[in-house]
């Protein structure tokens, strides 16, 4: 491939380079390019990331090679070994060898193919360096051309940690940290005084060396400033390092100096604050007070203009903060000024309050004891006014709940038995008929949502809370913290309805009211953070939601342990998200220490059976059923005996047990269990519907298509009553199944109209790199082929196994029913060659995964029918003799695969 060839696609390719593994397929799929232009660019990012691939090698190698005629050599030095790769350069360790004095540099060549790019970035880099002369920005020491017309830098050879390293342990203290940024600015500014913009300001482009000298490295993407606008030519921003680039350089508007303060703030921020991803290799946190976030704060400001105009005045409002005085971050009230003032002179301010003092203490001895007086009497009636008041309210909820009590009792309902609902029903009418006062009328509809929303009631829930929450008003600090959490919970009710934005409002005002009772309360801010995950689960940002969860276990040195309750809260949650979202070990990691925490709790403890019910869940999602099964069968037992057979944590649990029945391959026994859930007809309309649902899943996988059709229904009846429009995630998930067994029972073509309404769907609602549109993508091309479109199912068939490619690894037993789907494919065309091939590499792929003894069962009984066809009858046989008996005891016998395999027994001989 020649160099011209690949000029087109160098900015794809360092921008997608630039983006995680499993994001290149989907940025990929959004370029104006045709198939064979991504498959080329798709083999070059491959490349790029696997150190094995012989193209890699031949990359990594390539600017070496450049180097010839010597090989390893580049005019007067000698390259010792690769220090490192990224964005455009390889970075080699070197030594001059010309026999004038001893010196190791660091040589720069173009990564990969020298484009025509490529090339010039480099030069320019060298003709940015040859003018930035300074103490903490790596110099140029040397440079050339190879005889190819390649240029190299020879470049100060920085022997350190990076940033984020060196804080980590080198700098445990503010101000040493405070001080390597200094450095930073007094660099960036230099380079921003000869009009350089450096433009990738991240922790791995700043070194630090064991003397403590910093060094910033690598401005092989910055650009020249134009004095006569003002803006960086050439602003391209396809090279950028997420998480350090300005809103500007990301959305490729004009990058000036501005974007590389916003970098340096986000350096400012993960100094002090640390940043979890790194482990070890990242500092300690320490606390950001106010003054310092609004540092930060301005100079990420999301607006360029309102960010510090330069590194000087960056610097001049750090020097302030150290100095105790004001800094340009903060508002410059009077209260403001004199605090600082204060601060600053200590001694003289001291001095002149103790002369008032001595003025004034002998009129204060006079007053003293009259206001002591006074105070006693004031004291008294507001204690005497607070008992009335509150023994008036209490005699009036007391009353109001003996007379709902009372009006719901058997004999005044007219019924021999009354339920929970019935009590809370009546309860709610007498309030909204009563003329209560009003801080007992909110109270009580706040108490009244609560138990609505433990039955799962949430639109009552939601009514009474938003009810109660109207004008409530908190008398003291207890009170505001109690009020704080109804506002979490009525946070959380809004949350899970799709209501995020009141959601989001509801939080506000919680932490307002947390802030104003107790600012220095660790607990109080856990809860905030706790509510603030949920909120982020709720709007479908489980990836936001999991280090805010993960910073609330992770209390800060020296504090005082997080409450258990608060702990087991938090770890169950965050135990689930980690599961949902592919990470079941680290899930798992969370549970075994939450469970070591609750050492002292009894073994049924409300807390110890959530996080061992979340325990099984991750080792479900881990592919290891038996394990959740033991686990789940001990929780059931002991959630019996504490609250019976009944209840939410009972239902839950037994639809955990379903779905582990169903990965074990027992869909019979799995349908039982979801059916004799005893209160399915009484929980909320989503939670009926999710039981619902599930249950006609399961008699799908058993064969019982009648009775999965009649769940099927009922769970459309459900989402109907809960008014869950077409694009919510409930519906789609129900539809998806219904088409899946509609496909199943001849009705193929309704199914096809249905799942390409939800592919639709699942393209605006979810995007192309979704779960959902992967599934629906892949259900449709079930459906085309029970349809017998063969072309249309082999076209979404390669369509989904590519998606697939980017959300599961390449051993995942998905892509064994792919190889099943081309299996039957081929056979429809009579390649009985290629339904052999495929058929065998699907048996391989279950074998691999210890799947299920049903799943290995039914793909090995596909296998007997491909060797049916070829004539093969007696190794048919021999696949039959051990698949049949256990599809026998998994299926009834009209599922479509037992009778399938029925047929070719009866085909093959065997009765």
């Amino acid at each position: 491939m020649s160099t011209p060839s690949l000029d087109r696609y160098a900015d794809d390719f360092e921008r997608l380079r630039a983006l995680p593994p499993d994001e290149h397929e989907a940025a990929l799929a959004a370029l104006p390019l045709s198939e064979d232009e991504r498959a080329t660019l798709r083999r070059l990012l491959e490349a790029d990331t696997d150190a094995d691939d012989p193209l890699a090698r031949a990359l990594g190698a390539g600017a070496a090679r450049l180097a010839s005629p010597h090989g390893d050599r580049l005019g007067a030095y000698r390259l010792i070994g690769e220090l490192g790769a990224g964005g455009m350069g390889t970075v080699f360790l070197a030594e001059r060898v010309d026999g004038g004095f001893d010196q190791r540099v660091a040589i720069k060549l173009l990564r990969g193919f020298p484009t025509a790019d490529g090339l010039r970035r480099l030069r320019q880099e060298r003709q940015i360096l040859a003018g930035l002369d300074h103490p903490h920005i790596a110099r140029l020491l040397d440079g050339g051309e190879t005889a190819e017309g390649q240029p190299w830098l020879a470049l100060e050879y920085v022997d350190g940690l990076d940033l984020l390293d060196y804080a980590a342990h080198h700098a445990p203290h503010l101000h040493d940290r405070l001080k390597l940024l200094d450095a930073m600015l007094d660099a960036v500014g230099h380079a921003h005084q000869r009009l350089v913009v450096h433009r990738d300001l991240k922790p791995a482009n700043v070194l630090v060396n064991a003397a403590g000298e910093v060094k910033l490295l690598d401005f092989g993407i910055a650009r020249l400033v134009d004095l006569d606008t003002g803006d960086a030519r050439e602003t391209s921003t396809r090279v950028f390092s997420a998480g350090y680039a300005s809103p500007e350089q990301r959305e490729g508007r004009a990058v000036t100096t501005a974007s590389d303060i916003y970098s340096l703030g986000v350096l400012l921020r993960e100094l002090v604050g640390g940043r979890a991803d790194r482990g070890s290799r990242a500092p300690a946190p320490l606390p950001l007070d106010a003054e310092l976030a609004g540092i930060v704060a301005k100079a990420t400001d999301e607006d360029p203009a309102r960010r510090y105009a330069s590194a000087g005045e960056f610097r001049d409002d750090l020097d302030r903060y150290r100095d105790g005085r004001p800094v340009r971050a903060a508002p410059m009230t009077n209260t403001y000024r004199l605090r600082k003032f204060v601060g600053r002179h200590r001694v003289g301010v001291a001095a002149g309050v103790l002369a008032a003092l001595a003025l004034g203490l002998f009129v204060w001895r006079l007053d003293r004891e009259r206001d002591r007086a006074l105070a006693a009497e004031a004291v008294a009636q507001q204690a005497r006014v607070a008992s009335e008041r509150d023994a008036e309210r209490a005699r009036a909820a007391l009353g109001f709940l003996t007379d709902a009590f009372e009006a719901a009792a058997p004999e005044n309902a007219l019924s021999t038995t009354v339920s929970v609902r019935d009590l809370l029903d009546t309860a709610r009418a007498k309030l909204d008929a009563q003329k209560l006062d009003a801080a007992v009328a909110r109270s009580t509809q706040r108490l009244l949502g609560s138990l609505y929303n433990a039955l799962g009631e949430t639109d009552a829930a939601i009514e009474l809370f938003g009810r109660g929450l109207d004008g409530a008003q908190a008398g003291d600090r207890a009170e505001a913290l109690a009020l704080a959490q109804d506002y979490d919970k009525y946070a959380n009710l809004l949350g899970t309805n799709d209501r995020i934005e009141d959601a989001r409002a509801a939080l506000d005002a919680a932490a307002a009211l947390r802030r104003k009772h107790a600012p220095d309360d660790l607990d109080e801010q856990a809860r905030d953070l706790i509510s603030l995950g949920f909120l982020h689960h709720n709007a479908g940002e489980d990836a936001k939601a999991i280090p805010i969860l993960k910073q609330v276990l992770a209390r800060p040195a020296g504090a005082a342990p997080l409450p258990l309750s608060l702990a087991m809260h938090t770890s169950q949650m965050l135990a689930s998200l980690l599961s949902s979202n592919g990470d079941c070990e680290a899930a798992l990691g969370v549970v075994e220490d939450a469970l070591t925490r609750a050492a002292g709790l009894a073994p049924n403890a409300p807390d110890r059976l959530l996080l061992l019910r979340e325990q099984a869940a991750a080792q479900r999602s881990c592919g290891r059923p038996e394990q959740a099964e033991r686990i789940l069968r001990t929780v059931i037992a002991q959630q019996r005996e504490l609250t019976g057979a009944g209840g939410m944590e009972m239902l839950q649990l037994d639809n955990e047990l379903a779905l582990t029945l169903k990965d074990l391959g027992r869909f019979r026994e799995a349908a039982e269990v979801l059916r004799r859930s005893t209160r399915i007809d009484n929980e909320s309309k989503y939670n009926r519907a999710v039981l619902l649902g599930n249950l006609a899943v399961a008699l799908d996988d058993a064969g019982d298509y009648a009775q999965a059709f009649e769940m099927h229904a009922r769970t459309r009846a459900a989402l109907d009553g809960g008014q869950f429009d077409a694009d919510s995630d409930i519906r789609r998930r129900a539809m998806r199944n219904e088409a899946r067994t509609l496909a199943q029972t001849g009705q193929p073509e309704r199914a096809i109209a249905m799942l390409a309404d939800l592919r639709e769907r699942a393209l605006r609602v979810d995007g192309e790199a979704s779960l959902e549109y992967a599934m629906v993508t892949w259900q449709l091309a079930l459906a085309q082929r029970r349809a017998a479109h063969v072309e249309q199912a082999e076209a979404l068939t390669s369509e989904a196994e590519r998606l697939w490619s980017g959300l599961v690894p390449p051993t995942h037993s998905v892509f064994a029913h792919v190889h099943r789907q081309r299996a039957a494919l081929a056979l429809m065309q009579n390649r009985l060659d290629v339904a052999d091939r495929e058929i065998a590499a699907a048996v391989a792929i279950v074998e691999a995964n210890a799947a299920s003894p049903v799943e290995l069962a039914t793909v090995r009984s596909e296998q007997a029918e491909v060797r049916r066809l070829q004539g093969r009858k007696d190794e048919a046989r021999t696949l039959l003799a051990s698949s049949l008996p256990v599809m026998r005891d998994a299926f009834l016998p009209t599922q479509i695969w037992l009778a399938a395999a029925e047929r070719t027994a009866a085909q093959v001989g065997m009765k």
